[in-house]
């Protein structure tokens, strides 16, 4: 068939068909001539189109198909790859493409094909094109990898377009597509991708990476043949029969470097291997084997053989350290290894854990799907837009997996508590859950969880939500089905439930709602604008305020009179940078030094509201004892912070931070880091050179503008890692 193609409408487009037909000798000879077709046909459709390097656009979708069959995947995927943009760009219509090559093609080509309006703005329509293809990937994940292959594609053919186009685009993929493909399981197309994303992003920092795995290009394969050899020779003393394979972990030193996290000439120490053994008793023996050896310490090892990772991966990892170079082996079975590549597309071929967990991720996505946020012919636009900032927030978080006593998983976010867990079970047993069982130990509903425990929901059907869990729940299905039961309660219940609340959060000071003054109610209804304490209670139980911050209102040292305001203009005062927090007593903890946008959350204390980073290592004891001091807490989105960083916003509170640089600064590389932070409004309050490191006090508006003084400083000290200390 190869030999006797027929001619298409330019050589390069001949290639391309040339080298996909080579790609799809898996598929049947009916399959292959279905896809001379669709080449033909396409040529066709997009005979009048150039891409931006002059070539003609065909050889683009006809490259996209070719990518996609090194994944070995099926007819109807690879024709829509083909045809995947021509009913965005030509005059081809969806029935068309149905009549011509069936229904699931024609599906995934819709799936695909971006939304438009001109009514719209450009936020609305990337928001309704990205809700578009989560809705088509959760009917068929086969949508993500050919808008995945897409990218990638165009990813490396961006030399054709304005810079500021090439780093919109790797914005873009970097934030939404590859974090969506590594939650499905697709990371080999991922890591891809990611590399494309830094070469785009900055090009004086991925070639200042790529120079230095050059020159250290020869020393590094030295090194790699050395560690092979000697993991082949482990698995022979072990009788065990295996593959041992070099992995490409560029992705890794060029994340690492990008997000600064690593020094360069340590990165390029790293080394990653896999082996591929027949069953989990040898990978343990192997693993057991290594631990011992090297004296791996528990939070080198992970197990995500029993405890999947998000996406499904299933793998056993040991990091340590040889001869000053660092070592990562992933120990997986033939089974682990397959069901690897394609994620939630082959997730038919996963085990029963790794199907679980995939099905974890997927139930999270569609909770976020509003189903009937794009209905056929109507859009609905704005709700997208909604939908779509909570996807990225979901994306982006820190994730785990906890598992019922019958094995199945839940995804939540790192920072969960058991009660989060109950309501991501349903409803029906977050409403009357009473406490909780966490690895067989009793635990109270506040408790965090952690990463693959397992967790018992204890309930009594005679039970009922309280509202002072809306301080603690983390996750948005726990909040909005709290609301919901509330929300359905006739006025008399929900004074009834808020005046309840009240009297339990009282019990933390050792009081009760009968120790109040007619002056404690006078100071709690003029706080909060109020003629009764009936609308109070009423307050308390829709959700708009917490008992907990009632009660710290009444009994901290000292009590902040500030009005509480819904649109803050002129943020002088740091209550009214945090949502519900005026006229709260607030401080910002010494120990983790929080800053605007870092992920907050406040203890109830006899001093008032502290507010911490989330991950804040003073508060493990207190969650432990008393996980209901702690409550969630969210900045207010003041765009004016988050957009003008650089600007001088005058009277405005400013936050203390400190970094550590990996190198001792000269008398002439102080005044020029001094000078350039000041450029961006930055003050520097010291500057400490101590041996080989320099610390420096620096005072900024938010976490953005703190990320700006680093990119800064990296460039213009030859990118050293810098660190942030959150406590001197």
């Amino acid at each position: 068939m190869i030999q006797n193609l027929p001619k298409l409408s330019h050589p390069l487009v001949d290639d391309a068909q040339y080298n996909l037909l080579r790609s799809v000798g898996y598929l049947t000879g009916a399959e292959r001539r279905d896809i001379v077709d669709a080449c033909e046909f396409g040529d066709v459709a997009h005979i009048k189109d150039k891409r931006k390097s002059g070539e003609p656009y065909i050889t683009h979708p006809i490259a996209v198909a070719e990518i996609l069959a090194g994944f070995r995947l099926d007819r109807d995927t690879i024709i829509a790859a083909i045809l995947h943009d021509t009913v965005e760009d030509t005059e081809v219509s969806d029935e068309q493409i149905e009549t011509r090559y069936g229904k699931v093609v024609s599906r995934l080509v819709d799936g695909v094909t971006k939304l438009k309006s001109s009514t719209h703005n450009k936020q609305e329509n990337k928001a309704a094109t990205f809700h578009k293809i989560l809705t088509a990937t959760l009917a068929d994940p086969r949508v993500l990898i050919i808008k995945l292959a897409d990218r990638l594609h165009n990813m490396s053919t961006l030399d054709a377009v304005r810079p500021e186009k090439q780093r919109a685009t790797a914005q873009e993929t970097l934030d939404f597509y590859v974090p969506f493909a590594r939650l499905m399981g697709l990371n080999d197309i991922a890591d891809y991708i990611e590399v494309l994303c830094y070469r785009n992003l900055d090009s004086e920092m991925y070639n200042k990476i790529s120079d230095k795995l050059l020159q250290h290009g020869l020393g590094r394969n030295f090194q790699r043949e050395a560690i092979h050899r000697y993991l082949s020779i482990v698995l022979n003393n072990l009788d065990l029969d295996g593959m041992v394979k070099v992995l490409d972990n560029r992705v890794v030193i060029f994340r690492q470097f990008f997000r600064n996290r690593g020094e360069i000439n340590a990165l390029l120490r790293h080394y990653a291997f896999e082996i591929v053994l027949d069953n989990i008793e040898a990978c343990d023996k192997l693993a057991y084997y290594l631990i011992k050896k090297y004296q791996i310490a528990d939070s080198h090892i992970a197990d995500n053989i029993r405890r999947p990772l998000p996406g499904g991966n299933q793998s056993l990892t040991l990091i340590y350290e040889r001869d000053n170079d660092f070592v990562k082996v992933t120990i997986l079975t033939k089974q682990m290894q397959s069901a690897a590549r394609l994620g939630v597309i082959g997730a038919e071929h996963a085990s029963d854990v790794s199907q679980s967990v995939i099905q974890a991720s997927l139930r999270n996505m569609k909770d976020l799907v509003d189903e009937d946020c794009l209905s056929e012919g109507n859009p609905d636009f704005a709700t997208a837009v909604s939908t779509i900032n909570e996807l990225m927030d979901y994306l982006h978080s820190s994730k785990i997996i906890c598992y019922s006593p019958q094995g199945r998983a839940y995804e939540l976010p790192q920072g969960a508590t058991a009660l989060d867990f109950a309501y991501a079970v349903g409803p029906m047993v977050g409403n009357v859950a009473v406490g909780a069982n966490i690895d067989k130990k009793p635990a109270k509903l506040g408790t965090v969880v952690k990463n693959g425990q397992l967790v018992e929901i204890e309930v009594n059907s005679h039970s009922e939500p309280k509202a002072e869990w809306l301080g603690f729940v983390v996750t948005n299905k726990a909040r909005v089905e709290i609301l919901r039961w509330f929300k359905d309660l006739s006025v008399a219940d929900k004074q009834h439930h808020g005046r309840q609340a009240l009297d339990r959060a009282l019990k933390t000071y050792q009081k009760s709602l009968d120790d109040l003054t007619d002056s404690d109610w006078k100071n709690l209804t003029e706080w909060r604008g109020l003629t009764e304490k009936s609308a109070l209670f009423e307050q308390i139980s829709s959700g708009t305020l917490l008992p907990q911050l009632v009660v710290t209102r009444l009994f901290s040292d000292e009590v902040c009179d500030i009005q509480s305001q819904e649109r803050i203009d002129d943020m002088t005062q740091p209550q009214q940078l945090i949502v519900n927090a005026s006229g709260v007593e607030l401080d910002f903890a010494n120990c983790c030094h929080p800053i605007y946008g870092d992920p907050i959350v406040g203890h109830l204390s006899r001093h008032g509201l502290v507010v911490h980073r989330h991950k804040c290592f003073s508060l493990d004891d207190i969650r432990k004892d008393n996980p209901y001091q702690v409550i969630q807490l969210r900045w207010h989105n003041d765009k004016a912070i988050k957009q003008s960083d650089s600007e001088d916003h005058g009277n405005k509170i400013r936050f203390p931070a400190y970094l550590k640089l990996s190198i001792a600064m000269s008398d002439e590389q102080i005044s020029k880091v001094i000078y350039n932070l000041r450029q961006l409004n930055i003050g520097v309050e010291k500057v400490d050179v101590r041996g080989s490191d320099t610390i420096i006090h620096i005072v900024v508006r938010s976490r953005n503008h703190l990320a700006q003084g680093i990119r800064e400083l990296r460039s213009l000290l030859g990118f050293p890692n810098i660190m942030r200390l959150y406590q001197l």
